[in-house]
């Protein structure tokens, strides 16, 4: 372990790029480019702006990174930081990825070993997201399913009161959403496999089915070949059926203007209302807002149709 990683501040570059959440570190030109594929961008100019970073950093380093450098001192102070960093023990490095969110809290950051991908640290005061996202990923032994694979677990447990739990690191390369992905087999998969593993809360209706939570083009990403990645499993739970159709279709639409593929989402009404509430319970104080009160128009008009 490297003795700086867990005693003191450490100097990353924080780019201009969306909400600026993303933190990268400068000490090598392979930190720096796992910290631009950090960036979860979806429109196409966004996307190839961000590949041009990539290959600009591959080329000169993390000195071309624009925006300003940062000193990061390790959260909850250094005695806490270097007992965490002493526990997982599988890193020198990190890139850092801040909620952009400022009500959600809690931090995660690639951990790297010589510039390389060992994991990614998801950290909570909480265990409660922790908890669910582990539930749900034992439903994907392999790390696949039909049409998708998921991060494999691989190490959990509470350090200085720190909840945190590392889980396989996508490829250190920029990842695109999807496009024109048929839904129905994979999510088909997807209810079968976490009703093995999601207990019923007691009060849930019969007609109910588990969701993955946050189904997202931003979750949901190829990372070079082979099947596409889904992440970010903290919100699995159960509810209306077409809940997570009717999301990605109303999230797809919120930011392309348009909903994605063929997937029909008619008579999909409760589920649009199971969405409304839970995005009306959102801050309104968050960099997102906009974005959300664009969502539950959209929402209401699918519930309508």
């Amino acid at each position: 372990m490297n003795e700086q990683m867990t005693t003191s501040g450490h100097d990353f570059v924080r780019p201009p790029i969306g909400t600026g959440n993303v933190l990268i570190p400068t000490d090598s030109r392979r930190g720096a480019r796992a910290g631009v594929s950090l960036f979860t961008r979806s429109k196409l100019p966004a996307l190839a702006a961000q590949w041009a970073l990539y290959g600009a950093v591959a080329v000169a380093g993390p000195r071309v990174l624009p925006g300003p450098r940062v000193r990061w001192e390790p959260p909850g102070g250094p005695e806490r930081w270097r007992a965490l960093a002493d526990r997982i023990g599988t890193f020198d490095g990190l890139a850092l990825y801040e909620r952009p969110q400022a009500s959600r809290t809690g931090l995660a950051a690639v951990l790297l070993r010589q510039g390389r991908p060992t994991g990614f640290l998801k950290l909570r005061e909480d265990p409660g997201e922790l908890d669910r996202e582990e539930r749900a990923l034992s439903a994907f032994p392999e790390g696949r399913a039909d049409g998708f694979r998921v991060p494999r677990v691989l190490d959990r447990d509470e350090t200085a009161g720190w909840h945190w739990m590392v889980i396989e690191a996508m490829p250190p390369r920029p990842a695109r959403p999807v496009r024109g992905v048929a839904l129905a087999p994979l999510l088909a998969d997807l209810q079968r496999r976490l009703a093995a593993v999601l207990p019923r809360p007691s009060g849930v209706p019969d007609h109910w089915a588990p969701m993955h939570g946050d189904l997202t083009a931003w979750n949901l990403r190829h990372c070079g070949r082979g099947l596409p990645w889904l992440i970010d499993w903290e919100d699995a739970a159960w509810a209306p059926p077409g809940a997570d159709l009717v999301y990605y279709q109303a999230t797809h639409a919120t930011v392309f203007g348009k909903p994605a593929g063929r997937d029909d989402v008619r008579g999909c009404a409760e589920a649009a209302e199971f969405w409304l509430k839970r995005v009306a319970q959102r801050s309104s104080g968050d960099h997102d807002a906009a974005f959300n009160t664009r969502l539950s128009d959209i929402l209401r008009e699918m519930g309508a149709a």
